[in-house]
This record gives C-alpha cells, sequence and structure tokens, in this order.
C-alpha cells in the first residue's frame, strides 16, 4: 500500500500562517505610519531653522567697533631666548650623552 505522499499543509496551518501574515502587516502599517510622523516632524524642524537662517541672512550687518576702541592684545607673551629650534632647546648643547651616540650601539662579535 502507498503512503501517498504529504497532503499540503493543514488548515490550522493554513489559518497560522495568515495569522502571521496579517500581523506582519499590521507591523508594517503601524511602521510606516511612526516613519511618516518623524519625517513630518523633521521637515517641520528643517522649514523653521531655514526660515531663520533666510531672516538672519535679511538682517541688517552689526554697526562697525567705535573709534575709541582699542586693539585687543595678546593674552600672553613668551620671552624666547633665540628663534627657532635653539629657542626649545635645554642644557649644554655641545655634548651629546652617551645613550644616544651612535658608537655606544655598535656591539662588536
Amino acid at each position: 500500500m502507498c503512503g501517498g505522499g504529504p497532503s499540503g499543509p493543514s488548515e490550522e496551518d493554513k489559518q497560522k500562517s495568515e495569522q502571521r501574515h496579517q500581523d506582519n502587516l499590521a507591523l508594517q502599517k503601524e511602521q510606516m505610519a511612526e516613519q511618516k510622523r518623524q519625517f513630518e516632524l523633521s521637515r517641520q524642524d528643517n522649514q523653521a531653522r531655514y526660515a531663520e537662517q533666510k531672516k538672519q541672512a535679511k538682517a541688517a550687518p552689526p554697526p562697525p567697533p567705535e573709534k575709541t576702541a582699542g586693539v585687543a592684545s595678546p593674552t600672553f607673551e613668551f620671552k624666547r631666548k633665540g628663534s627657532g629650534r635653539k629657542a626649545f632647546r635645554t642644557g649644554n648643547n655641545s655634548t651629546q650623552s652617551s645613550a644616544h651616540s651612535a658608537k655606544s650601539l655598535y656591539i662588536p662579535r
């Protein structure tokens, strides 16, 4: 006697599958509604920002500084010994320490 083969999904499986499908569609609709809401909020924010920028662009420039206003001076004044690389050197530059000498790195065999 032949076993037949799979008879296909049962009625209960079809109903479960249809319910999952409907749930997924409802979830997609909800997500699309949320995306639309967020888009509208973003659009309103962008339009408000654009209007503010337009208003600032059309505004009159600030008045020029008073003639009696002084020139700003630097906050810190550095006193250097020299210029260039020598200004940042410390100690006696004429002798080189033995740790940095090329001869001290050579190890004969």
